[in-house]
């Protein structure tokens, strides 16, 4: 019987420092699909592009962990695109009742930062148990549960 391809994926708006989050989201997949916004594109087409790649993932096998970075801007149209990125990727983890959700507003605190973390407790609110929404910084972001020996 053949194991399903777990999968995670990054996501990065344009200046959001994604680099780091490539090595935390290795442990316990087997792939990690990265996104990044491309110069020029707005953050709808940046959502777009997302939505349609978490759907091509999940014909490929099961999104166990997401990290979504944020680049400098908050502004309504930005906030509005991350929550479709947002319900894209958890639409994904809902049925299996676990993954893992980052949302790292940037190391820099201000209003970006705390934009981000009110988003993540909007959606943790709205997912329920069984999907961590966590808004940790990639150095101390606990990726994968205690493995029984």
């Amino acid at each position: 019987m053949s194991r399903t391809k777990k999968t995670a994926v990054l996501v990065a708006e344009r200046g959001g420092e994604w680099s780091e989050w490539v090595e935390p989201l290795r442990d316990d997949v087997d792939d990690i699909a990265i996104v990044l916004q491309r110069q020029g594109e707005s953050p709808s087409e940046l959502a777009t592009r997302v939505r349609e790649r978490v759907a091509e993932l999940q014909l490929e096998g099961e999104l166990v962990a997401a990290a979504l970075v944020g680049g400098d801007r908050w502004d309504p149209d930005t906030l509005s695109a991350r929550s479709l990125m947002i319900r894209a990727i958890v639409s994904q983890m809902v049925p299996t009742g676990q993954g893992r959700l980052f949302l790292d507003g940037g190391g820099r605190a201000g209003r970006g930062r705390h934009a981000m973390q009110a988003l993540a407790a909007v959606v943790e609110d709205q997912v329920g148990g069984g999907i961590a929404v966590l808004t940790q910084s990639p150095a101390v972001a606990p990726m994968a549960p205690a493995r029984a020996a």
